[in-house]
């Protein structure tokens, strides 16, 4: 196989296939079968085998921790479960450093995938690039991001970046209905065009949750009974996080404005909103923009989740009060 750089840096929208091509191409470097160099992993040798099991001892997944930081070993959420975190944590690159250095158990080469780069804080970046200063012939890292441009310029420098971009609308209709998926394509303005992003929404069950949400926007309640049924869709199977439900409203109001204007929506369908458009007040919708935008930096860590959503529910729907 043609000698790859040992850190490859997949940066581009989230939804476009990074990943899928990380796994690719990793399971392509483990395979101990001989392959011309664009084949790709055979699925039938032991290394291969081992991979689909998930038990490959040459490979490694670092991806945000279970556990959120700061809190002690153990320590659980609602309903017995770990709270989720947003960083990779400094031991667990120890951990690589260590995995780094000890030989191949097969011989071959060894692979480390980093899902995604942003994820990890200044201190946990300067760790790896440690490891990445002093490169090995048969390791090779793996990095994926969504938000390349805030990785450390050090990173930047050491990787050999590969650009993905988003495919064409006629693309992406036609990936998502080869997956069985073409009634979701409406779903794509919305995820930036990212048919993978729609993709796993539907297999998630996000995509239920959402339709719920939009048609709550389009028609909606008091306050008090809107939130109450908004934080039933948060804390259900599939759910929605609270960000991507306040990133909703966001572009729900986005929408309207648009429309209110005289330009076309970019997230939802024309057609869904354009009644609800006619009749909005433009200097009250600013002003709901303005508010939800600053609500959204309260979504991860809101203290009281019932009167979070009251409080979103009573800026958000103010440009219909009058209506």
């Amino acid at each position: 196989m043609v000698q790859l750089p040992h850190a490859l840096l997949f940066a581009g929208p989230p939804g476009v296939g990074k990943r899928d091509l990380a796994d690719a191409l990793a399971a392509r470097l483990l395979c101990e079968t001989a392959l011309e160099p664009h084949q790709t992993a055979c699925g039938n040798c032991p290394s291969c085998v081992m991979m689909a099991n998930g038990q490959h001892p040459d490979y490694r997944l670092l991806q945000p921790d279970a556990a959120t930081e700061g809190e002690e070993e153990g320590a659980v959420a609602e309903e017995g479960k770990k709270k989720a975190s947003k960083q990779i944590r400094i031991q667990q690159i120890r951990e690589i450093e260590d995995f780094f250095h000890v030989g191949g158990h097969r011989g071959g080469a060894r692979v480390c995938i980093i899902d995604p780069a942003e994820a990890m804080n200044a201190i946990t970046a300067n760790a790896l690039l440690k490891i990445l200063e002093e490169p090995s012939a048969s390791f090779y890292f793996i990095i994926i991001s969504h938000r390349w441009r805030r990785l450390l310029p050090t990173l930047l420098s050491r990787s050999r970046r590969v650009m993905f971009g988003r495919p064409s609308p006629e693309q992406a209709t036609r990936w998502l209905k080869e997956q069985k998926l073409a009634e979701q394509a409406k779903w794509l303005p919305f995820f930036g065009h990212a048919p993978l992003e729609v993709a796993d929404a539907a297999k998630s069950g996000r995509l239920k949750a959402l339709d719920t949400l939009v048609a709550d926007l389009l028609k909606p309640t008091d306050p008090l009974t809107q939130a109450a049924r908004w934080e039933a869709l948060v804390k259900a199977d599939g759910a929605l996080g609270m960000e991507e439900l306040v990133t909703t409203v966001q572009k729900w109001l986005f929408d309207l404005g648009q429309l209110a204007v005289g330009t076309p929506a970019r997230y939802f369908p024309q057609a869904t909103l354009t009644q609800q458009a006619k009749r909005v007040s433009l200097p009250a919708l600013m002003q709901a923009q303005q508010q939800v935008g600053q609500l959204r930096a309260w979504a991860n860590h809101p203290l009281n989740p019932k009167l979070f959503l009251e409080d979103l529910c009573v800026r958000a729907f103010k440009p219909l009060a009058n209506t």
